[in-house]
């Protein structure tokens, strides 16, 4: 019978090695701080990550700064390097082939459609370039032994920003890359000299990571929120790079959709080497989905750290003609179906409180002129936020067309609305308007904000409304009630300064990740 933790090893008076442990129960460690590493299952951590480690009296890891204990494995003296960032490591589940070769094969269409429809149509150099980069044809080029971060859209990507705007402070010499999947994440990411390489994700087929991989060479893949793609993180683990993830969030959806593919995903999320999530009930999730326990803490949602705008209010109102006197909503990130319900609130609001403006903003730019051809059908003059300075006394709706311009123009709002929210979309960042001390609305349906939506509620910095008469009646209330704005734009600050901080726990958490994986490498095991 095989020893299954450390203290039993060294109780048995048995240390495995590298050339004996090939002879018992071989698994790999989900760790993966170490190339080629063997691991032994139990509570003791994998053998060649902790070598012959001892208990710490080292520095507080990142995990102590938020008042959790850190985990440090037993074992006799002469300590090389201990896992208590990682936790204990898990006998993981091998990969089940049938299932990673039944999603491979379903793709098999889709990529030839892929190929087929990048052959035949004609596009412009940009978009060549990105097709190029989707099929990890065009790869970038940058030092070797850096930090890849990887986030979905423009939410993703201005946290990717942040993250990468911290390395760089701290590690100035850590080569860094960053990636997204949508165009507009692609636009929203950093640039030199906060990266040294920009680009779209390879889509999740087959053979097209590990190409990526082989030119990056990173020390460490870092996945914002939940990019949880199974080719993606496989052959992360083929290639020995480990896995983080950063401001983690797995909503009660999302999680049942993982739930029927468990076979799938199980194996594949066990790997990941540390998950920083954003709360308890994330926490939870992500360890029901397969996550070691130990490998899971809640470091909370960096999009409390995220900068403010650097335009002002009053900027703005100036460069509008605006003035302060005029009462202004501001609809954010509304989704098909959306906005007529938000026109027939403000309508309302706007025979009682005079000529009040919508600031309104589609979340997908490609809607700009189905969005304009629904205000102007209702006769509403609308004005796109693009056409630059103009005077907007005579303008009902401002129609944002523009990509990065929400966050600063939620400032000009009396009240703001955020979209996704009136529909079953599951809701979007209500942390930007109340960033900027502005009273937050939103609809029922905020499954994706959760968190973010109780505690402004609890707090009283935000309100959510069942419907549309029902955003009709709270931004009547609050349109005509200055200090009840003042009072939950108070509240709003205050609920972002109390929240401040996960961004660095985040970051600090990653690069433990890099320290111990270089260090292993410095010492010459694995």
């Amino acid at each position: 019978m095989l020893p299954i933790s450390f203290q039993e090893i060294v109780a048995s008076g048995t240390m495995p090695t590298r050339n004996n442990t090939v002879s018992m129960a071989r698994t790999i460690c989900p760790r993966r701080l170490n190339p080629g590493c063997n691991f032994v299952g139990g509570d003791g951590g994998c053998v060649d990550c902790t070598g012959s480690s001892a208990k710490s009296t080292g520095n507080i890891g990142p995990r102590d700064q938020m008042g959790q204990t850190a985990h440090i494995i037993d074992g006799p003296p002469a300590a090389a390097l201990d896992c208590r960032v990682f936790g204990p490591a898990v006998r993981r589940a091998d990969t089940d082939p049938r299932m990673l070769r039944l999603y491979n094969t379903v793709l098999l269409p889709f990529r030839a459609g892929v190929a087929l429809w990048v052959a035949c149509r004609p596009g412009n150099g940009r978009k060549r370039r990105e097709w190029a980069e989707r099929q990890a044809r065009q790869l970038p080029s940058i030092p070797p032994h850096g930090i890849w971060i990887h986030g979905a859209s423009v939410g993703e990507a201005r946290i990717v920003h942040s993250v990468a705007e911290s390395l760089r402070s701290r590690r100035p010499d850590l080569p860094i890359a960053v990636s997204a999947i949508t165009p507009t994440g692609r636009e929203q990411l950093p640039s030199a000299p906060l990266s040294d390489a920009a680009f779209f994700v390879p889509l999740d087929f087959p053979g097209l990571t590990t190409r990526l991989l082989q030119a990056l060479r990173p020390a460490a893949l870092t996945l914002i929120e939940t990019e949880l793609w199974p080719n993606l993180l496989h052959e992360n683990h083929v290639s020995d790079v480990p896995v983080v993830v950063l401001n983690g969030r797995l909503s009660a959806s999302r999680m049942a959709r993982y739930r029927r593919l468990s076979r799938l995903y199980r194996p594949l999320v066990e790997r990941i080497a540390v998950i920083g999530a954003q709360t308890e009930a994330d926490a939870d999730r992500f360890r029901e989905l397969g996550a070691a326990r130990e490998a899971v803490t809640v470091t909370g949602n960096v999009k409390y750290d995220l900068p403010r705008p650097t335009l002002d209010a009053e900027e703005l109102r100036q460069d509008l003609e605006l003035s302060a006197r005029r009462p202004i909503v501001v609809a954010g990130s509304t989704a098909p179906g959306e906005e007529s319900l938000v026109l027939d609130a403000f309508q309302a609001v706007r025979s009682a409180h005079g000529p009040s403006l919508l600031v309104l903003a589609p979340r997908h730019l490609s809607r700009v002129e189905e969005v304009l051809a629904l205000t102007q059908s209702r006769g509403m003059r609308t004005q796109r936020y693009s056409a630059g300075r103009h005077s907007l006394a005579d303008v009902d709706v401002l129609l944002v067309d523009t990509l990065g311009d929400l966050a600063a123009l939620y400032q000009l709002g009396w009240v703001a609305f955020v979209g996704g929210s009136l529909v079953s979309v599951g809701g979007h960042n209500l942390l930007e308007p109340a960033a900027v001390g502005v009273p937050v609305l939103y609809g029922p349906h905020v499954e994706n904000v959760a968190e973010l939506a109780e505690v402004l509620e609890r707090t009283g910095a935000g309100r959510r409304v069942d419907d549309s008469a029902g955003l009709g009646r709270e931004l009547g209330r609050l349109l005509g009630d200055e200090t009840e704005r003042a009072e939950m734009s108070r509240r709003a600050v205050q609920v972002l300064e109390a929240n401040r901080g996960a961004l660095e726990r985040s970051v600090s958490l990653l690069l433990s990740v890099v320290d111990a994986r270089a260090s292993r490498s410095s010492t010459g095991v694995g």
